[in-house]
């Protein structure tokens, strides 16, 4: 069975260290990245269910990343975090392509449950390519 693949993409290695560990717990696979350009070249060479995206990151904002990603991968699930909700919205976000849209700092649970979620339309949309 395929194990599902998430890209972490956040610029703080104490929040890509906090995902490693909640998402090993949830036995997913996951791939980090602290940059947008980092993010996309593994967008490139890996198979990836779902992305979870900071907004802001050092070079290049994490809304640029996601519409790239979707421009890229239309299908792609991704989930947007940010600590500071004065730069974005869940309106914005959703409007450029993202499925949900969380602040910092994160709700376990909330993610949780958004994860099960995005995993469970790729598994269907992946059902029917078949």
């Amino acid at each position: 069975m395929h194990q599902p693949k998430i890209l972490v993409v956040d610029d703080d290695e104490n929040i890509l260290s906090a995902f490693r560990d909640f998402l090993r717990k949830e036995r997913y696979g996951m791939i980090t990245a602290s940059s947008a350009e980092e993010a996309m070249e593994h967008l490139g060479q890996h198979h990836v269910d779902l992305l979870i995206a900071d907004v802001r990151l050092k070079a290049q904002s994490g809304v640029t990343l996601l519409m790239e990603a979707k421009r890229m991968f239309p299908n792609l699930r991704i989930i947007v975090i940010t600590g500071y909700p004065d730069l974005v919205n869940e309106k914005d976000v959703k409007a450029f392509g993202a499925d949900f849209f969380f602040l910092k700092p994160l709700d376990i649970e909330k993610l949780r449950g958004a994860i099960s979620i995005c995993l469970k339309q790729c598994q269907m949309e992946q059902r029917i390519k078949v």
